[in-house]
C-alpha cells in the first residue's frame, strides 16, 4: 500500500477515485502505523533516504520531517505520473526532497548513492521477471554496509510470499539482519525484514 511503484508493473496508472482513497486510508487512517513503522527503522536523520515505489508519500511523509531535522536527504521514486503527483503535495512543505519518475534502472544514479532504502507495500506489485532486475539496481545504489529495509502483504489474492521475497533480496547478495511476520489494520499480514549490503 504505498500507493505505487518504483518499476515497471502489472497495475495501470490509478483512477481519482483510488487516488482518493489513498489520501483518505493510507495518508490519513493508516497514517500512524506508517509513523510508527518510521520510528522503528532507527534512522539517525542524517542519512540518504530512497523511499522506493514513494506512491503518494505515505511513509515520506514521516520519513521528510525526520531527515530535515537531522540534515539527511529523502529521495522519492516512482513511475506512476499520478502517484509522485500526490507525493508532491503532501511533501510541499519540504522542497529538499528529490524526486525521479521512471524505471530505476534506467536512471544511470551513481554506484553507493544512498545509506538507507525503503521497499515497502510494492514489491509485489513488480511483473514477477523484473524483480531481481529492479532488486540488483536497488543494491548497487545502496553503499556497502547501508541498509535496506522491506515490508510486504503475504495473503494469497494480493501479496508476495514471505519465502519469494527473501530468496529476491538473498540472490541480490543482501544479508538478512532481522525478519518478522505479523497483521495490521486494513493492511492484513505482511513479512517485514531488514537487510545489510555488505561492506566491499
Amino acid at each position: 500500500m504505498a500507493g505505487g511503484c518504483g518499476s515497471p508493473t502489472d497495475a495501470p496508472e490509478p483512477g481519482r477515485l483510488e487516488a482518493a482513497w489513498q489520501r483518505l486510508v493510507a495518508n490519513r487512517v493508516l497514517s500512524p502505523l506508517y509513523r510508527r513503522y518510521v520510528e522503528e527503522m532507527g534512522l539517525r536523520g542524517d542519512e540518504r533516504v530512497l523511499d522506493y515505489g514513494s506512491g503518494a508519500g505515505a511513509a515520506a511523509r514521516h520519513l521528510a520531517p525526520r531527515l530535515a531535522r537531522g540534515g539527511g536527504r529523502l529521495t522519492c521514486m516512482d513511475v506512476s505520473t499520478r502517484w509522485q503527483a500526490e507525493a508532491r503535495k503532501a511533501l510541499r512543505a519540504y522542497p529538499e526532497v528529490e524526486f525521479h519518475l521512471g524505471d530505476v534502472r534506467a536512471m544511470g544514479l551513481p554506484d553507493g548513492l544512498f545509506d538507507v532504502v525503503l521497499v515497502h507495500w510494492m514489491l509485489h506489485d513488480v511483473a514477477p521477471a523484473d524483480r531481481r532486475s529492479i532488486v540488483a539496481e536497488l543494491v548497487r545504489l545502496v553503499r556497502p554496509g547501508g541498509r535496506l529495509f522491506s515490508r510486504e502483504p503475504t495473503r494469497a489474492s494480493h501479496g508476495m510470499p514471505a519465502a519469494e521475497v527473501r530468496e529476491v533480496l538473498c540472490a541480490a547478495g543482501l544479508r538478512e539482519v532481522s525478519a518478522t511476520q505479523g497483521k495490521a489494520l486494513i493492511l492484513g499480514e505482511f513479512y517485514r525484514s531488514v537487510w545489510s549490503k555488505p561492506m566491499d
